[in-house]
């Protein structure tokens, strides 16, 4: 998938941390999660995808890294596969960890680990077995390697969103009357993972929509069939080489809904406003704050989630108007803003991935933002 540019220059940031933090070693964790940015840490430095409960990798300033797997059966694959060649098995990975360290003559100084991932049982058994280590928060260092993508990464970016865009249109052609929310889900993720993605995050509601009456019911894909008058909205999420887009689309089932429609324009122009705030140098919260004012203005109200900072972790941070991270080129963005009535009993939101260039940013998504009937 990438390149010995691309692996050579991971390895070199990595490796500046472990100088400038003065570290003997850095434990990466990985993990088969795909929530907040805390896992990619590990994927990152190793392009190895843990599919089974955890795996680690230990990074030396000295020599190579080895990474612990706990199964027998991927072996061969991550060896094939990742950035790290010395992969070995383990059936008790702290156990493994601590031995590894002390074959090393490393049982003082400072050791970088992201304590989010380090479970209070690994800390203690470390603790107990490496008394005298120091153990050191490293993620946000690695966090600012990661944000900014190589042209490598931005490229698979691209085939993602793509794939993302195509799943929307074969949702079109199977949504009518009497296909279920679970069926809708079904074509998503088929014509994503056909094409190969690895993983799919999809949610979806549907139902009738009206100002002061009902709201979607946005979440997992259930049984309910589409009726006529019926209004969707999916979230369409496929993650294509460890990296993930997103797009944000609702439509309308045999006739128009002006109710949801006045909300989606919103959406659709709040983003626009924000979007004259995306460039580098900026911040996130700058991004937020226009698209806010904007809503507001238009007599509705925008609140939580705005979107989210994405990459090897689907949500590596929040875009939030608390959010003080300067964009940089490389930083891919997914931006969807939720748009409220004032009275707060409807909402909606769309969306899709941006990356940040050199003098702007690129939309990764070619999907059309109008609120189309089908």
């Amino acid at each position: 998938m990438f390149s010995k540019n691309e692996k050579e220059a991971r390895h070199r940031a990595i490796q500046q941390i472990l100088k400038d933090e003065n570290l003997k070693a850095l434990l990466l964790i990985g993990d088969t999660n795909n929530g907040f940015g805390f896992c990619g840490d590990f994927r990152y430095f190793t392009n190895n995808r843990t599919i089974h409960y955890r795996e680690v990798v230990l990074v030396f300033p000295d020599c190579n890294a080895v990474l612990f797997t706990t199964t027998t059966r991927k072996l061969s694959a991550i060896e094939a596969r990742s950035f790290v060649r010395d992969c070995r098995f383990s059936d008790d990975l702290v156990a493994d960890v601590t031995k590894l360290l002390k074959e090393h003559g490393i049982s003082s100084g400072r050791i970088g680990v992201n304590f989010e991932m380090l479970s209070a049982a690994w800390q203690t058994r470390l603790k107990n077995g490496l008394p005298e280590i120091e153990w050191v928060e490293t993620h946000e260092r690695i966090m600012q390697i990661r944000n900014m993508h190589s042209q490598e990464e931005a490229d698979i970016f691209r085939k993602g969103a793509a794939l993302g865009d195509g799943s929307f249109e074969a949702a079109l052609k199977l949504i009518c009357q009497g296909v279920t929310e679970y069926e809708i889900v079904a074509e998503i993720e088929h014509f994503s993972r056909a094409r190969g993605a690895e993983e799919h995050f999809t949610l979806i509601g549907s139902g009738k929509f009206s100002f002061g009456g009902d709201n979607i019911i946005f979440y997992y894909p259930s049984h309910r069939r589409i009726e006529i008058g019926d209004s969707l909205l999916m979230e369409i999420t496929p993650r294509y080489e460890g990296y993930w887009t997103q797009l944000v689309r609702a439509v309308n089932v045999g006739q128009p809904n002006t109710d949801l429609e006045k909300l989606q324009k919103v959406c659709r122009d709040a983003i626009r406003k924000g979007l004259e705030q995306f460039k580098p140098g900026k911040k996130v919260k700058d991004v937020v704050l226009a698209m806010e004012s904007y809503v507001v203005g238009c007599g509705y109200v925008m609140k939580p989630p705005f979107g989210h900072i994405s990459g090897v972790d689907l949500l590596e941070t929040r875009v939030s108007p608390q959010n003080e991270m300067l964009l940089s080129p490389g930083t891919s963005v997914i931006i969807h803003p939720t748009v409220f009535t004032r009275d707060g009993k409807n909402w909606s939101f769309c969306g899709e991935t941006y990356l940040v260039t050199q003098d702007g940013y690129e939309r990764l998504h070619r999907t059309r933002d109008e609120l189309i009937t089908v």
